[in-house]
């Protein structure tokens, strides 16, 4: 039986309608300082420390009594080291009544202790005073701030311990599909691997997430449904992968109607062209496709920009970036794959086929999309791309 025609959405618009949608009540724990690296305050963080607790020298030099300057060079012959003067490092506390430092360029010691100044600074120059770097009370971090290593430096300076974080959000990984077999596993004639979800696990946690992964379901309407709202119960944001095209086995739309509304049926182009979009009650549900690069980019799209709303972070716009094209791009095309890379002072692309093999696709870091391009590119041409990373890093993010 023919399967209905669904309407099709912008990546932009389903974007837009999925976030809108989305609601979010964050969990919030308590970390350890040293633990918190990429973890996103639930609150302002404030110091407990007011440092320094005592005026301290802010360069090399020497520490002395600006009354003893008497507004120009004094005469020093006779000035005692720990009297008149105190050698004085950085961030080290000085003697009280010493108020001033002259920088260790600006003066000599002979052999014998002597001190002969060579400059002299104003009145309590060069001396960071009570709380110059921070008060107790100071708010030290704001609230939904993302906690990276001078951050975290910043807590531990200021006596902080622990902090309040948002608990990570879960993420619920669905595999489906009957031509399926775990990880471990020969495939039969005519199976495959379920790989997906390892790859997704990974893109979760480096998006900040807390994934679980589930066994595969097969393609059962009242077991998908059954497993949908299991991971409801427990998860944020679910994802459910495989089952959303035209297939004799694809029951996935017929499901997410029974759980949600489906406020995305199908995306205008590729890659994940058939990439659905649900909402149960204010939860989203992601339907990526079952192919591997179309089911990273529906995580990239979709998902990680559902994670960065729940931590309450701005939205990264991918970058895009002009390339002269290596090879021809024959059309019509939706969208192509390529790897983009840095050649002197300017950006080449090579196009990868959408039928090359798994570790040749992996390679792309960048897509070019063309809804309405019918007669494809020339090498040569300038065409813009989105990137997925950066071609100057070397290592594959997603």
């Amino acid at each position: 039986m023919k399967k209905p025609e669904h309407p099709r959405t912008s990546r932009q618009e389903a974007l837009r309608l999925i976030l809108a949608r989305s609601h979010f009540q964050p969990r919030v724990e308590r970390i350890p300082v040293r633990e918190a690296l990429r973890r996103v305050t639930a609150q302002e963080t404030l110091a407990v420390n007011t440092l320094p607790n005592s005026p301290v020298s802010s360069m090399d030099g020497i520490a002395l009594k600006s009354a003893n300057l008497n507004g120009g060079i004094p005469a020093t012959d006779q000035w005692q080291n720990g009297v008149d003067f105190v050698i004085s490092n950085t961030g080290v506390g000085i003697p009280e009544d010493f108020d001033t430092v002259v920088l260790i360029e600006d003066v000599e010691i002979d052999e014998t202790g002597k001190l002969r100044i060579l400059n002299i600074p104003q009145p309590g120059q060069n001396v960071r005073p009570i709380g110059g770097i921070m008060q107790a009370g100071e708010v030290l971090v704001p609230a939904y701030c993302c906690l990276g290593p001078l951050q975290l430096g910043l807590l531990s300076t200021g006596g902080v311990d622990e902090v309040a974080v948002l608990a990570k959000p879960r993420v619920a990984i669905l595999p489906t599909g009957n031509e399926l077999v775990p990880v471990g596993y020969r495939p039969p004639r005519g199976k495959n691997v379920e790989s997906n979800g390892i790859m997704m696990e990974a893109q979760i946690k480096i998006m900040g997430g807390e994934p679980r992964l589930y066994p595969i379901t097969r393609d059962n309407p009242d077991e998908l449904v059954r497993v949908i709202q299991d991971a409801l119960a427990w998860a944020d944001i679910v994802i459910l992968n495989g089952g959303s095209s035209k297939g004799s086995d694809d029951r996935a739309i017929e499901v997410l109607e029974t759980v949600g509304e489906i406020l995305v049926y199908e995306i205008a182009y590729g890659p994940g062209k058939h990439t659905t979009l649900t909402i149960a009650g204010s939860k989203p549900i992601v339907g990526a496709v079952g192919p591997t690069m179309g089911a990273a980019c529906a995580v990239e799209w979709y998902v990680g920009p559902l994670i960065d709303k729940y931590f309450s972070q701005p939205r990264i716009e991918p970058r895009r970036l002009k390339v002269k094209l290596l090879d021809d791009i024959l059309g019509p095309i939706p969208f192509a794959w390529l790897e983009v890379q840095k050649t002197g002072g300017s950006y080449v692309a090579r196009p990868i086929g959408r039928f090359a093999s798994m570790s040749r696709l992996i390679r792309s870091n960048a897509t070019l999309s063309t809804p309405g391009k019918s007669k494809g590119y020339k090498a040569g041409e300038i065409v813009e791309v989105e990137l997925r990373y950066s071609p100057e890093w070397n290592r594959q993010l997603f």
